[in-house]
């Protein structure tokens, strides 16, 4: 099934695509999906996106423009042309 992931910062600079777009095994999870980015990309995107085998506190992951909390993630079934989005927090003052 094919999934979009919607870049943003520093992982747009490395994918070089806005959206990225990957073919995955049907009702895939969320950590399935990114661990399958992380493969198509390498070590620099998982040092950009894991902390000891965990997504880091600085990115939020959102479904179809939805939240979707770190503890929804094993449980959370995506569905074709679903697209994923990889948001870091952004700070300012």
């Amino acid at each position: 099934m094919i999934v979009n992931i919607h870049c943003f910062g520093q992982i747009r600079t490395l994918t070089k695509e806005r959206i990225v777009e990957m073919n995955i095994r049907d009702n895939a999870t969320i950590p399935y999906i990114l661990d399958e980015f992380v493969k198509k990309y390498g070590e620099t995107m998982e040092k950009l996106l894991y902390n000891e085998g965990k997504i880091r506190d600085f990115y939020t992951i959102q479904v179809d423009k939805k939240h979707v909390k770190n503890e929804e993630f094993e449980d959370f079934k995506l569905q074709y042309g679903q697209t994923i989005a990889i948001i870091p927090f952004i700070a300012g003052g």
